[in-house]
Parts: structure tokens; C-alpha cells; sequence
């Protein structure tokens, strides 16, 4: 069994080889560092540079699961976006395929949990209906979760999850109707569908990667390929409007960074300064430390909480993050006792954070003047 890598360190030797920054090569790909990609949702990124390179191959039981799998979503995406479009429900595709097409030739590699679909809220039941004909079943955890089989739906009515944390809805405009409206039609999956532009869609990613601290490599990948389809189209402009006009500096800013340095992101030196935001010190070290490949405890309350409008908000913001509706609770906890659970993981989180800082800390007071 492959002893796990520190965080920082498989982050660094992974953007290595996607980007092919440092001659890095499938060589190099070691078994922890496929454990790591796993847990980074990049495993299917790299196969083709293991297929074949190096006497390296996968094995083909691993190509037919994952090419099973590829194809039960493939079907399960088309067939729901068909059945809303025939019930006439406008549905946005926000990730997973939709995304996936960023990737070309490469788009049954990246790999995806479930389907994510943006409708109206006063559309959401009769889209839960259609789910409903169609062999999905609700979650007895997330009621906004469908599944049939290993294949799960779930169902947005508001984009950025303001229904679960209510401050979240001082952080930004940037609503459904937004989202909704901009859409264009397209096709994933072989049906007709409502795509989000590039220039709505990269904020909308950025802000969903922050939400989650950036734990999961693969958002910072689907940003950087994003950023090449952008920079081909000339749309900087139109995603500089769109960042200010929803008050998204500071998670688009993290992101486009990242991926301009690691992951060879199309990001012009001008587009990404025009966005920084202000930061104070303490801001400043946990960019530092994004940048450095450390998943950062608590990064998105952090920063987000930087972006309240003022204080009463701030505190009204870390009152909700700390303890948070029952339902949120639930969902962290994930089964059996909520009170236990929840407590138990917030002190596994604080004490990571508090380790951190005394870290962090450390590393200031002993560095060489």
C-alpha cells in the first residue's frame, strides 16, 4: 500500500506533470502519487500519459469500469436533459459534462460525481417529477439529491448554496436568474442543453472552487482550461466585467493566479493584476500559502469573510459558518448521532487550523532577518 503523500508535495509533483512545467514525464508517476490523483480528481487526466509511455500501461479492467461508468452518465445526463427539455423546464448544465468539454478530445477523462443541473425555483418540483419518471429517487439526506443506481442528479435551484448558508447572499449578486439568463443553447451529452458562457462561466468556478477551499485539484484544472478557450475568443474583457459586476475578485484572483503559475493557464500578466484585490498581511500569507500548494483550513470562510460588507455582516456570516442550520449540520455529520458528528469533525477542522497557524507562526518568528 503506497504511503500518502503530504498534500502540498503531490500537488506540486501532479501541476508538474499536467502542465509538463519541469520535463516531468509518466516516468514519474509513481504509485502514491496515482493515490493522490485519485483523491485530486485528476486520475484521468494523467492516464494518457501512462498509456503506453514507459512501458507503463493501466489495466484494462481499470479502462472498462471507467469507460462503463463514462458511458451510464453520458446516458443518464442526455436522458434528463431530453425529458426537461420535452416538459419544457429550462435546465443549465453547471458542471461535470458540461465542463468536461473544456477538455476536447480528452472529455471522457475528467471525471465526474454527478450531474449537476441549475432550473428555476418556481420549476424545481416538476423537474424533481421528471427525475421521478425517469427512475430517480430522492436522498434521504439531500433532498435536492436524486439517484438511480450509482448515478446521482443533483438539482440547484441558486447556484453558489445561499440556501444552506444565508450570509453567502452579501458575498455577491450573482443569482440564478444571472445565470439563467445568459445561458445559450448548446448540447452536452448528445442533447440540447442551456450552457453558461465562458466569460459567466469562469467566476461561477472560481467562486464554487473557493466555496470549497480549493481541496480538489480538478476545479483549478477545468479553471485552466477554461482560461485557453477564453484567451482564443478574446473574451478578457467580457470576464473583467463580469468579475466587478459581481464583486468576484478575490476567488477569481486565487484561482487565475494558480493556474497561470502551475497548471499553464492562458491568463494575461494585466488581466490578472487588474483583478487583485487589496490585501492585508494575513490575507497576503494565505495567498502565499494557496500558492505553495497548501489546502488552507477554513480558506473559504477566510476570505469570505473579507468580503462581507461590514462588520454586522461578518459577524452574522461566522455566527451561521460555526453553527449552521440543523439541515447543514446533518449534511456534515453524514450519519448517526448529528450532535456528535458534526462537533467531532468542527474539532478536527479547528484543531488542523490551529496547527496551521501555530506553524505559520513559528516559521515567521525563527526566519533568518
Amino acid at each position: 500500500m503506497p504511503i500518502p503523500l503530504p498534500k502540498s508535495d503531490a500537488r506540486r509533483r501532479l501541476c508538474a506533470v499536467l502542465a509538463r512545467s519541469d520535463g516531468e514525464r509518466a516516468a514519474t508517476v509513481s504509485p502514491d502519487l496515482m493515490v493522490a490523483a485519485h483523491g485530486e480528481g485528476v486520475h484521468g487526466l494523467l492516464w494518457p500519459l501512462l498509456q503506453g509511455g514507459d512501458g507503463q500501461n493501466l489495466p484494462e479492467a481499470l479502462i472498462r469500469e471507467h469507460r462503463a461508468w463514462i458511458l451510464r452518465m453520458r446516458h443518464a445526463t442526455a436522458q434528463i436533459l431530453d425529458a426537461l427539455g420535452r416538459a419544457g423546464i429550462p435546465a443549465v448544465c453547471l458542471r461535470g459534462q458540461a465542463v468536461a468539454t473544456l477538455y476536447g478530445e480528452r472529455v471522457a477523462l475528467r471525471p465526474q460525481s454527478d450531474i449537476d443541473l441549475l432550473v428555476a425555483e418556481d420549476r424545481l418540483l416538476d423537474a424533481k417529477q421528471v427525475a421521478w419518471d425517469l427512475g430517480f429517487h430522492p436522498d434521504e439526506l439531500y433532498r435536492h439529491h436524486f439517484s438511480r443506481g450509482d448515478v446521482q442528479i443533483d438539482f440547484h435551484y441558486e447556484p453558489l448554496g445561499i440556501e444552506r448558508i444565508h450570509a453567502w447572499t452579501y458575498l455577491t449578486s450573482l443569482r440564478a436568474e444571472n445565470l439563467l439568463d445568459a445561458a445559450v443553447p448548446g448540447e452536452v451529452a448528445g442533447a440540447p442543453a442551456l450552457i453558461v458562457p465562458p466569460p459567466l462561466l469562469l467566476p461561477y468556478l472560481a467562486f464554487h472552487a473557493m466555496k470549497h477551499s480549493f481541496e480538489r485539484l480538478i476545479w483549478l484544472c477545468d479553471i485552466a482550461e477554461l482560461t485557453k478557450m477564453i484567451d482564443r475568443q478574446r473574451l478578457w474583457p467580457e470576464v473583467e466585467r463580469n468579475v466587478r459586476k459581481y464583486g468576484l475578485q478575490r476567488p477569481v484572483y486565487f484561482s487565475l493566479a494558480y493556474v497561470r503559475a502551475h497548471l499553464g493557464g492562458a491568463v494575461p500578466e494585466d488581466v490578472l493584476m487588474g483583478l487583485r484585490p487589496p490585501m492585508g498581511w494575513v490575507e497576503r500569507r494565505l495567498f502565499a500559502r494557496h500558492m505553495h500548494h497548501q489546502v488552507v483550513p477554513f480558506l473559504a470562510e477566510r476570505i469570505f469573510a473579507r468580503m462581507m460588507p461590514d462588520w454586522r455582516h461578518r459577524l452574522a456570516f461566522w455566527r451561521e459558518t460555526i453553527y449552521p442550520r440543523y439541515e447543514v449540520r446533518r449534511q456534515i455529520a453524514e450519519a448517526g448521532c448529528v450532535k456528535c458528528h458534526f462537533i467531532r469533525k468542527r474539532l478536527r477542522l479547528l484543531l488542523r487550523a490551529a496547527a496551521g497557524v501555530f506553524s505559520e507562526s513559528w516559521r515567521i518568528l525563527t526566519a533568518p532577518h
